[in-house]
């Protein structure tokens, strides 16, 4: 099979704000996930909603030929596709690397991936997502977990994130699978907690990658992923999100990436640190067995080491006296609205 088509593929791939740098990874990724047909067609959609009409002048296909591969190529996660029948080229992130692994089934197409995709993170990947200098990810601290009275804006604010959105759906958490099907070291952590909003919610629901929910089952699922120590990571920006994951330090792509590979911008702490009560800490250790990123010590009474604490408040739930509590950092940063956001990915590739 040449790999020319799929090499122009992984070229224009690149080109989206979140790209996909060459390698033979992901010349074999693209050839388990494409057919050489739909490699050549992908090159000619846009990463915005398009049109058939519109898509079908593009390439110069037959329309009736030209929606049969576009459904086909929207069912195995390469191609995005809204129930207004506009469709995208799925990117990377959020795209390909995790759509044959939300809906949790296992298979020898997924083991393969996930070979293939561990591998390439560890090359050059690892640095397309969570090496940048604007992050795509932040930790959402939990409200409960704040010091009362402490001011909290609205995109750090769970219960407000999840108020501006009108649709929700629950899925497999792909990094989870993935570390599992490559037998890395991983947790025993639920996988079903890929949470994603509105059209993208939408698209994944229709085509079999993940399930519906109501508003308030995706809280009550988010504040027990919380109390299993998860830490939820949603997109970098302010207003209404499309992706929030509940993450761990063992499986998470952004956790992994900043310990394993050394990226410490791989995502952005809270505008919390935690803080120690020593009057009411006991000093019994719980808060330490639960920080997902070893930020706290015990001594006397516990203690954080401030440069490494996400501001997850991850430690408050199991704190017997509460001593543990978020309060606000001395130095905070502001939560770019998804117009700045894009700009600033676009502008990093030179878009």
């Amino acid at each position: 099979m040449s790999t020319d088509v799929y090499v122009k593929l992984a070229e224009y791939i690149n080109m989206a704000p979140v790209g996909a740098p060459m390698s033979d990874k992901l010349i074999d990724i693209l050839k388990i996930l494409f057919t050489p047909e739909e490699a050549d067609l992908a090159q000619n959609i846009p990463f915005l909603n398009t049109d058939l009409p519109t898509l079908t002048e593009q390439t110069g296909m037959d329309e009736e030929r030209l929606k049969e591969m576009l459904i086909r190529m929207a069912k195995k996660g390469t191609v995005f596709m809204n129930e207004k029948g506009k469709f995208r080229l799925l990117p990377s992130m959020v795209g390909f690397f995790e759509t044959p692994f939300w809906p949790g089934t296992r298979s020898d197409t997924t083991d393969r991936l996930a070979d293939l995709w561990v591998e390439y993170i560890g090359e050059e990947y690892g640095k397309e997502i969570a090496g940048r200098e604007t992050p795509l990810v932040r930790v959402v601290p939990v409200q409960e977990s704040i010091e009362s009275g402490a001011t909290v804006t609205p995109p750090e604010k769970l219960d407000d994130l999840m108020n501006q959105v009108d649709y929700f759906a629950v899925a497999h958490c792909p990094c989870r699978l993935m570390a599992r099907y490559t037998d890395r070291e991983h947790c025993d952590h639920d996988t079903e907690n890929c949470f994603h909003f509105g059209s993208m919610a939408k698209y994944m629901v229709t085509q079999g990658m993940a399930r519906e929910l109501t508003r308030e089952e995706t809280k009550e699922l988010l504040k027990k992923a919380h109390d299993d120590g998860l830490v939820h990571m949603a997109d970098n920006y302010a207003g209404r999100i499309s992706t929030l994951c509940s993450c761990c330090s063992d499986c998470c792509i952004w956790m992994r990436a900043k310990k394993e590979l050394g990226l410490s911008n791989s995502h952005v702490n809270s505008n919390f640190i935690m803080e120690v009560s020593t009057d009411d800490c006991t000093g019994c250790g719980a808060c330490v067995d639960r920080c997902p990123v070893d930020a706290i010590v015990m001594l006397d009474t516990a203690a954080v080491d401030e440069t490494r604490c996400i501001g997850c408040g991850v430690c408050h739930p199991t704190c017997p006296t509460g001593a543990v509590r978020l309060v606000p950092r001395s130095e905070t940063h502001e939560i770019p609205r998804i117009e700045e956001f894009v700009q600033r990915l676009m502008s990093e590739k030179g878009l």
